[in-house]
């Protein structure tokens, strides 16, 4: 068998292997660019065929014509290939079979001009040469593995100057036999870069597939977090809830047992809160427990924490805050409330009530002492504000 003839087999042997290789990922993996280089690998090995069985068929036209159309469908169902792989969201449609119309017309003007000066394959082996460049320029450019990136396009590149250096044998030496011993083994370095496609794109893939699961982790992750994170949050004010607070609390009363440190708290309650409800409706009522969430919320430390306690009421936990300074936050929150807008009739007011932890003391106890201390101040606030209405009725 002369050697030209004998690296065709192994070329086709090789590209058997990739082809069942296409075959096997896109079982696991549903790519639409593996449909076209399954489609791809098909042709190419078609045209290895067609030139193996050259000798006993002979070149008729029609013949070189399939065998011209082959190779040429290898590049351009290879090409596409490569687009989808880049891009998975690449449109495709009708209009992409119009790439089918100058693969023809190619395939049969090289078919007409075999037997002249040209050459039986040279235009073809030059056509090939071009589209392993671009493919090798494509995957240079894309995202992925660095690795997997540079096999690829090296393979790719070299398969390009291989088949442009049989094409220019072909314009110099027309038959294959008569080309010097060097070139009659291209297909051996083919079927070796073959191989070394079908590594660049596993390890391609698995660098993908990997990025893909690590993305994939951090998204569960991610929602792990908002998971915990609405368990421990009132969903209408944002604050965190009384469950959070039995967490809290516990770590709270461990710092001061175990350092000594002061711990205060303060209850507030929203005055008037009911007749905003009946004057102007709940959402009105809504509205305003998030506009006193918002605003016990920057008036606090980092270190501090505001829960929604229930109903208007808010709890507000202060670590490393001593009597004195308790007070006067408890003070502070309850003369700056800004004027709410749209409820210039029932402005809201608060009455916040405060107490310190004590070592010796349970803390519901403090917690009661916070409450009596608002319950106190509204009370009086209440009674203020009755006799400011009663001062407004009264004649002059």
């Amino acid at each position: 068998m002369p050697v030209h003839q004998f690296s065709l087999l192994i070329q086709a042997a090789g590209t058997v292997l990739l082809f069942l290789l296409f075959l096997l990922l896109y079982q696991k993996i549903r790519r639409r660019a593996f449909l076209d280089w399954i489609a791809s690998w098909a042709l190419l090995l078609c045209g290895l065929v067609f030139q193996i069985l050259i000798p006993i068929v002979g070149e008729t036209r029609p013949y070189v014509f399939l065998l011209h159309l082959s190779l040429l469908g290898h590049v351009m169902f290879l090409l596409r290939g490569v687009r989808r792989f880049r891009d998975e969201r690449a449109s495709t449609g009708a209009y992409e079979l119009l790439w089918l119309i100058p693969v023809i017309a190619i395939a049969w003007w090289t078919a007409i001009e075999s037997g002249r000066a040209t050459g039986p394959s040279a235009p073809i082996a030059l056509v090939v040469a071009a589209g392993y460049v671009t493919a090798a320029v494509s995957f240079a450019i894309s995202s992925g593995s660095p690795a997997g990136r540079v096999l690829l396009s090296t393979s790719f590149l070299l398969w390009g100057v291989e088949e442009a250096v049989v094409g220019f044998g072909y314009l110099r030496f027309r038959e294959p036999g008569s080309m010097p011993e060097a070139l009659q083994y291209g297909n051996f370095a083919a079927m070796l870069l073959e191989m070394m496609i079908a590594v660049g794109i596993i390890i391609l893939l698995f660098e993908m597939s990997q990025a893909r699961l690590a993305s994939e982790m951090e998204q569960l992750l991610h929602s792990d977090q908002q998971m915990k994170e609405q368990g421990v949050r009132d969903p209408l004010t944002g604050l965190y809830n009384r469950h959070h607070f039995n967490d809290v609390i516990k770590r709270e009363l461990a710092n001061v047992r175990r350092y000594g440190i002061s711990l205060s708290v303060l209850l507030a309650d929203v005055d008037r809160f009911k007749e905003i409800n009946d004057v102007k409706g709940h959402q009105a009522g809504d509205d305003v427990l998030k506009f006193v969430a918002n605003y016990l919320t920057s008036c606090v430390r980092e270190s501090d924490f505001v829960f929604r306690w229930g109903g208007d009421e808010f709890l507000v936990l202060l670590p490393r805050t001593d009597e004195g300074s308790a007070a006067l936050k408890a003070d502070e929150l309850a003369k700056r409330l800004p004027s709410i807008p749209g409820l210039e009739q029932v402005q809201p007011s608060l009455s916040v009530g405060w107490a310190t932890h004590r070592m010796d003391a349970d803390f519901m106890s403090t917690l009661s002492q916070s409450d009596a201390r608002m319950y106190e101040m509204k009370l009086r606030g209440k009674k203020e504000r009755e006799r400011r209405e009663q001062d407004l009725l009264r004649p002059s």
